[in-house]
């Protein structure tokens, strides 16, 4: 499935090569992720325009968010018999890069704005700085990698001959996990870490042509 997915998005990309006109969109919002509380998140959007109602580039975003994790806190709880700072021990710093490969298509051309579906399909990257089990004051990092993809619809209000204000609304689903052991007392434990990446994106930005 994932080999699949990959195939697709090689054939979208070399497809893109071939269209002419070109933008760039700056995206600013909020999102909110299962994993964690919502929070700020930025992108950036490369896009070539096939057509006057078709589009098609790469997104790139960054969204950070410091916060505890009570599952794993839990599964700590439950589980452990050394110490009682489960909290501490599940305190986070995760890093989200989502990379996708995305496509717009206006469906409602209007006077003074116009209204667009889009959807993308890509990779979430995450760097997690993590507490470690042993020594909740020592730091150590890991990278979770997982498919992901994403469906929404917008608004394009023009802003001048080369730019447009665009809102948007999106549902994004990954779920980057990973493993790992820790030695509780003599006993060998293994724990997953995942991180529900899925939730909704409410972002405006700034589109320019050139």
């Amino acid at each position: 499935m994932k080999r699949n997915m990959l195939m697709l998005l090689l054939v979208l990309i070399s497809f893109t090569m071939y269209s002419q006109e070109k933008g760039a969109t700056i995206k600013l919002g909020y999102y909110n992720p299962g994993v964690s509380d919502g929070g700020f998140i930025i992108g950036g959007q490369w896009v070539k325009e096939i057509d006057e109602n078709l589009g098609m580039g790469i997104s790139i975003d960054w969204f950070k968010k410091n916060y505890i994790d009570q599952k794993l806190a839990n599964e700590y709880k439950n589980s452990s018999t050394l110490g009682s700072d489960y909290e501490l021990k599940a305190t986070t710093n995760l890093y989200s890069f989502p990379a996708q490969y995305f496509i717009n298509v206006k469906v409602l051309n209007l006077k003074k704005f116009d209204v667009y579906l889009t959807a993308g399909l890509g990779l979430d990257f995450l760097f997690i700085n993590y507490k470690s089990y042993q020594t909740p004051i020592k730091d150590e990092m890991k990278a979770a990698v997982d498919f992901s993809w994403r469906v929404g619809t917008g608004v394009v209000v023009p802003l001048g001959s080369k730019s447009d204000i665009i809102c948007e609304i999106a549902y994004h689903s990954s779920n980057p996990s990973w493993n790992y052991e820790v030695i509780d007392g003599v006993t060998m434990k293994t724990f997953e870490r995942s991180y529900d990446m899925s939730g909704l994106m409410f972002r405006m930005g700034i589109k320019f042509y050139y």
